[in-house]
């Protein structure tokens, strides 16, 4: 059969890959412990269950406007008002199956085919996925862990070319967990300005920051840039509800007209009663994050401690977000039972088969040698994965 060639670059999710494979290992009986998932481990918020249960006894079962629900889009509005310090309208909102699907949709809409849009690895694995689905080319700019993995100007401009249309940042990172300070925001700004260029911020960690530091956007920052920066948010990682499959972009007026348009070709609206569950999460004050944030401040600090006390293994503290990125090239060359480890790939490999940790590789996202682990977990399955790997390492020649 004859399959379509825009799908001939495209691989399958590393962190889908990775977190399918310890699910089927648990449910053979197997004692995995998982730092794959990129996703919450607190339950998604009662009120926001029964405000989801309510309206489908209610009859939101039906087709809603392909955009949304007019109320949600308002709301999401609104609060995107308070956080970025300008003018939202329902109008400038569109709720997507997902953060995913807003991310495809805003490409979709921008990129032509030979168009390059800059990428900073370490990246989430969509972004460049995504750019060549558009048959556009993802231009990959390296960060450095010396630098909190945050790009450098000088960088980003040298990669600029004729055919650059746009840049995408995500701060906090997926999957390092970087935060960019307001020095590297407005440089990105100025480049944007010099080239004519779009930018796509993916702010949907921007609720998870550490150390009393607040989230800076670069569209708080640089408010006349109103019509080039387009926002990416949604409620799965802010919420825990990342099966709920509700995500948010801000954007011009003429950019959300362009998505409705392919979402009306395409998805239709989210789901509906998702979308009133949304609703009431949006619309609270958001208290209950105070105890997750916490949560995770403590895993983050105790996950890191132990990954610096492996030999042959360093890791940044990650300003944001729920992923350490430890840098186990260290590890690279030596041998576990005889096989020796060429690559991150293959020690995630034998990770997961012998000592029953799941970890995701890094090359996947543009930094071979590194790993991505989620802390959103419980603090017991940190310290036993960590003994896990503690004892993996020990056992390498």
């Amino acid at each position: 059969m004859k399959f379509a060639k825009r799908l001939d670059p495209i691989k399958p999710s590393a962190t889908l890959a990775v977190t399918s494979k310890a699910k089927a290992l648990k449910a053979q009986g197997q004692d995995v412990l998982s730092f794959a998932a990129g996703e919450p481990d607190f339950p998604t918020p009662d009120f926001v269950v029964d405000a989801m249960v309510d309206s489908a006894r209610n009859g939101a079962t039906r087709y809603l406007p392909s955009l949304g629900l007019p109320a949600l889009r308002a709301a999401v509005a609104k609060t995107f008002g308070e956080i970025y310090g300008i003018d939202f309208t329902q109008a400038n909102v569109a709720v997507t199956c997902g953060g995913k699907h807003g991310l495809f949709n805003l490409f979709q809409a921008l990129v032509d085919p030979g168009d390059e849009v800059l990428v900073a690895s370490p990246y989430w694995v969509s972004y460049p996925a995504q750019i060549r689905l558009a048959e556009g080319e993802p231009v990959i700019v390296p960060t450095r862990a010396d630098e909190g993995f945050r790009w450098d100007a000088g960088d980003v401009a040298a990669a600029i070319t004729d055919k650059t249309v746009g840049i995408v940042i995500n701060s906090p990172s997926n999957p390092s967990g970087a935060v960019y300070d307001e020095a590297t925001l407005n440089a990105l700004a100025d480049l944007a300005v010099k080239h004519d260029l779009w930018i796509i911020t993916d702010d949907i960690y921007s609720y998870i920051t550490y150390d009393n530091v607040p989230f800076t956007s670069i569209l708080a920052l640089r408010p006349e840039l109103k019509d080039r920066i387009f926002v990416l948010h949604g409620a799965s990682k802010t919420y825990s509800m990342t099966g709920w499959r509700i995500g948010f972009v801000g954007a011009p007026t003429a950019v959300i007209k362009k998505l409705g348009i392919l979402q009306g070709q395409s998805t239709s609206n989210a789901t509906a009663f998702a979308q009133y569950g949304a609703l009431a999460a949006v619309e609270s004050d958001h208290s209950f994050l105070d105890t997750w944030r916490s949560a995770y401040d403590a895993r983050r600090k105790r996950i890191v401690s132990l990954l610096n006390d492996l030999p042959g293994v360093s890791c940044n503290l990650p300003g944001g977000a729920f992923y350490v990125f430890p840098d186990l090239r260290g590890l690279m060359g030596k041998s576990y039972k005889g096989e020796v480890i060429e690559d991150d790939l293959q020690l995630a490999q034998l990770a997961l088969e012998h000592k029953l940790v799941a970890l995701v590789p890094g090359s996947p996202f543009g930094a071979p040698g590194f790993v991505r682990m989620s802390y959103a977990c419980s603090m017991d399955d940190i310290e036993r994965g960590l003994a896990r790997l503690k004892e993996f390492i020990s056992e390498l020649n």
